[in-house]
């Protein structure tokens, strides 16, 4: 005789047909379908592995004139455990798309913040859900929510108090370039940074340079790619040694060329846009920065 798997199914008395009502709101995915879901991950109100309930968080990048206004953002739910934030969930009404980026950045502003420091956000609008780890661009995990028994476990392995942090360490760079586009960096036509040091700059081919530097924003480090082309770089002139320049004037034959500069860092200021592709290799994804010009 076969044996026939039982797959445990938080929502198993759940009517879906509701979801196609236009009444059924945010309000009740988050009280029908993300709630019990956060419960039966092990989490309680009165508990070490804590639900927190829209907790008020200061707005980080809002002022107003001169006034000391206080700008709040809240977060649907907040897990803590042992009194730590671990990860956030933001529900949607079903009418809403989850992977729109404006939500997708506003889930990642939440966990981000200097008062939570999450390792996971994640979203549900009833119909999907969503979950991403903060160092990552592409989602851990997306799934209909009628599959939730068939991901239920992985759920569990990822998000449960006892295996979160056991699981949490995915072993990726910080790219500073995803972070800004997460947080929706990418429709400014130009960012300026002050005094960026250069250890090193590589040519790799006659239009294209790039370097490599580390940059903190709240006590977190990030590493950032500049790319910037042969007119960019020719405004180095002056800011960076003569025979540096003058190595990397020089045309490509076969190989690129990369410069360590070993006994001093040159620092620019410069202004970039956040325009480039997204790349890929075996271990990570990054996006550069491109160098609009070098600020005198």
């Amino acid at each position: 005789m076969m044996k026939k798997e039982m797959r445990f199914n938080v929502l198993k008395d759940f009517n879906y047909d509701v979801l196609n009502n236009s009444e059924y709101g945010e309000d009740s995915v988050r009280e029908e379908i993300v709630f019990p879901i956060i419960r039966a991950l092990g989490y309680a109100s009165d508990a070490n592995n804590r639900i927190i309930r829209s907790r008020k968080l200061l707005h980080p990048f809002v002022s107003i004139g001169s006034q000391k206004k206080k700008i709040y953002i809240i977060p649907d739910y907040i897990m803590e455990i042992n009194g730590e934030p671990s990860w956030i969930m933001e529900a949607k009404a079903p009418n809403q798309d989850i992977l729109n980026t404006k939500h997708v950045e506003q889930a990642y502003s939440y966990a981000i913040h200097s008062e939570v420091r999450a390792l996971y956000y994640a979203l549900c609008n009833g119909k999907e859900f969503l979950l991403y780890h903060v160092c990552e661009y592409k989602p851990v995990l997306h799934f209909d929510i009628r599959l939730l028994p068939s991901y239920w476990a992985e759920l569990k392995k990822l998000l449960s108090p006892e295996k979160l942090y056991q699981n949490s360490n995915r072993n990726l760079s910080k790219d500073f370039g995803l972070h800004l586009k997460r947080l929706g960096f990418d429709t400014f036509k130009e960012l300026i940074f002050p005094g960026v040091p250069i250890a090193s700059i590589s040519k790799l081919d006659n239009d294209l340079y790039t370097f490599t530097t580390g940059i903190k924003e709240d006590e977190t480090t990030y590493c950032v790619s500049f790319d910037f082309n042969h007119e960019v770089f020719l405004q180095l002139k002056n800011e960076i040694s003569d025979d540096v320049f003058n190595t990397l004037k020089e045309p490509l034959n076969d190989a690129i060329i990369e410069i360590q500069f070993c006994d001093v860092l040159f620092y620019v200021s410069i202004g970039c846009r956040l325009d480039g592709k997204i790349m890929e290799n075996k271990d990570e994804m990054f996006l550069p920065l491109k160098i609009n010009r070098i600020i005198k």
